[in-house]
């Protein structure tokens, strides 16, 4: 399980879909099956060991299947 973080977009490649403040787990398109808020809240490692962000959805989804830590409590 890898550990989450405050959304922060230094963490991310400039230009990058996450850099921009948007949520990457779910698509440069902001779509999740039409209920992805797009806003990223929590930046995060993904199994590549890239950074990803994710919006509230997301870090609910990743937390409920294990692959992230709940915000705040893996750092």
């Amino acid at each position: 399980m890898n550990p989450s973080y405050p959304f922060d977009p230094e963490l991310h490649e400039p230009g990058s879909v996450a850099a921009s403040g948007r949520c990457s787990q779910h698509g440069s398109d902001g779509r999740a099956g039409g209920s992805c808020a797009g806003e990223a809240v929590v930046s995060f490692k993904d199994r590549h060991d890239r950074w990803q962000s994710g919006c509230s959805l997301a870090l609910e989804q990743l937390v409920e299947r294990g692959e992230i830590a709940p915000l705040g409590q893996g750092a």
